[in-house]
């Protein structure tokens, strides 16, 4: 989570392999948000080119844009003698589930998609439709 971690492996040759989700939003943050029937605001992130920032500090850096590079890169990366890392490009929309799902959760998320749509946002519950269960 740190820079400072990351020019850490550099400096102590570490090999240390880093797998970095991006997504570009705190997506933990908006599912329990949407969990509990909140709109998710103030989640957007920027993020930059991780794997360009890693090689600027001196790691191995590699992206795995599909879900076919995903493999190749990580073995890379674990073939690699010194730290590394992977960016993998994923849909923000993709819901990481609990183990399980309670009662309350599952009305929060009724909640929030009643007032998406309510506010026009309806477009947002179809992508997360279509990305979680139309695969």
């Amino acid at each position: 989570m740190l820079l400072g971690d990351v020019l850490s492996l550099r400096q102590l040759s570490a090999p240390v392999k880093i797998i970095v989700f991006k997504n570009d939003s705190l997506a933990f943050v908006e599912l329990e948000m949407k969990a509990a029937g909140i709109l998710d605001f103030g989640t957007d992130l920027q993020n930059p080119n991780f794997a360009k920032m890693a090689e600027g500090a001196g790691l191995l850096g590699l992206t795995a844009e599909t879900p076919a590079q995903v493999r190749p890169m990580i073995a890379q990366a674990l073939k690699h003698d010194g730290p590394a890392l992977v960016e993998v490009v994923v849909d923000r929309q993709e819901l990481s589930m609990p183990p399980t799902i309670t009662a309350e959760q599952v009305k929060g998320f009724s909640l929030f998609t009643l007032k998406a749509v309510l506010s026009g946002r309806g477009d947002e519950i179809i992508d997360l439709a279509r990305t979680n269960l139309l695969r």
